[in-house]
């Protein structure tokens, strides 16, 4: 095959979507606590990240989580960079890498006029993948996770 051929097939698989199949190198594990929320109450968004071994997470260029739009939720902000969220980081030579052990912690308020029921929270991570053989690719990855509104009764009605 010539190099020209290779290249083709190469750039077909890439293109096709199952060049990275992500859950094999990456895993994100979500959770809200607490499970149950009054309308007007603040929750935790638990992102927890799993790597496979020997795969790495960029720090340069940067992590973002984007979290989705939501009329019931309130945050601080709806994206938030890996250097806000204070992760660990190691160095080896010139690369910086992020230490996904951390689970990291976003906080968020409840509507007074949430929705009751079962609510999601959603988002994605962007992120760049290091992988033993020195070669890398940016990706997304998206996750939610659930948890139930439940009424106020402390709430008055206006």
């Amino acid at each position: 095959m010539t190099k020209r051929g290779f290249i083709l097939v190469c750039c077909l698989f890439l293109f096709s979507g199952n060049a990275l199949p992500q859950d094999e190198f990456l895993g994100i594990e979500c959770s809200v606590a607490p499970r149950r929320i009054l309308q007007g109450n603040e929750g935790l968004l638990r992102i927890k990240i799993n790597l496979r071994d020997g795969v790495r997470i960029s720090a340069n260029p940067e992590f973002l989580i984007r979290l989705d739009e939501n009329e019931s939720l309130s945050f601080a902000k709806i994206f938030f960079a890996g250097s806000e969220l204070n992760l660990p980081t190691t160095q080896e030579g010139e690369a910086v890498f992020l230490d996904p052990r951390k689970e990291i912690e976003v906080p968020f308020m409840l509507s007074e006029e949430a929705l009751l029921g079962n609510l999601t929270i959603s988002g994605e991570i962007v992120f760049t993948m290091l992988f033993p053989d020195n070669w890398s690719v940016k990706t997304t990855q998206k996750f939610s996770a659930g948890f139930v509104s439940r009424r106020n009764y402390q709430i008055k009605k206006k």
